[in-house]
């Protein structure tokens, strides 16, 4: 099964390609945005308004590729149990969601983050959401595993923020800005225990996602090191 591979943590080393623009609506979050013209004279890149002058991927650093070492997926309102193929973050129908990633990066000693993403790959096929839904992330607080963890039974979270708006068209992959988060392992916090990313249900279709399963690549961390 893929959701096996993608579940290995093993990094991968790449060239480190510029990140593109976003398009679509703005989000009530000031930092948080999905479309050109909302960022002043700056501009918006992987759902964060940024000074004209800040790269988000600098031409110096390394690109790292980092699979879940665990990934749950949490639904308020559950249609069964495990990881499913796709996960449509913000339907109505289904309730909030809450989506559970654990990684197992080694950087090495001295390793500047210089910035850091969580990738969702959209589920080729799958109808656009009817508008622009706006994901939180939190920091998991404890201790979990995706063969017990449940909508009832979830791990502990540090307050969530808005990070990302999922824009209606076109269907491209999602990058979700985590930098704060990835930069925080270098410190070895006994309570850093993954990334945890919040879809509230407010949407009739939702935007769905790839999770690996049985089609695309999975939730990815992209990491820039220096």
């Amino acid at each position: 099964m893929r959701l096996l591979a993608a579940l290995a943590p093993v990094a991968l080393l790449v060239a480190a390609p510029p990140l593109s623009g976003c398009g679509g609506a703005s989000a009530s979050d000031a930092r948080v945005c999905a479309g050109a013209g909302v960022c002043g004279a700056g501009y918006c890149v992987a759902g964060r308004c940024r000074p004209a002058d800040a790269l988000p991927s600098p031409i110096d650093a390394r690109r790292v590729l980092l699979p879940p070492a665990d990934l749950a997926v949490l639904a308020e309102d559950a249609g069964g149990a495990g990881v499913p193929d796709a996960v449509a973050l913000g339907r109505e129908a289904g309730g909030d969601v809450v989506l559970l990633l654990r990684f197992a990066p080694d950087f090495g000693a001295g390793a500047e983050i210089a910035s850091a993403f969580v990738v969702l790959e959209p589920t080729p096929g799958a109808p656009p959401a009817e508008r622009a839904v706006t994901l939180e992330v939190a920091r998991i607080l404890e201790p979990w595993r995706s063969d017990t963890a449940t909508w009832g039974r979830q791990p502990r979270l540090s307050l969530p923020e808005a990070a990302a708006v999922v824009r209606r068209r076109p269907a491209t992959p999602l990058r979700i800005d985590v930098t704060p988060l990835v930069r925080d392992w270098a410190r070895r916090r006994r309570d850093d225990h993954g990334i945890a990313i919040l879809a509230p249900g407010s949407d009739a279709v939702g935007a769905a996602y790839s999770m690996g399963v049985s089609q695309g690549v999975g939730p990815l961390l992209e990491v820039y090191v220096r």
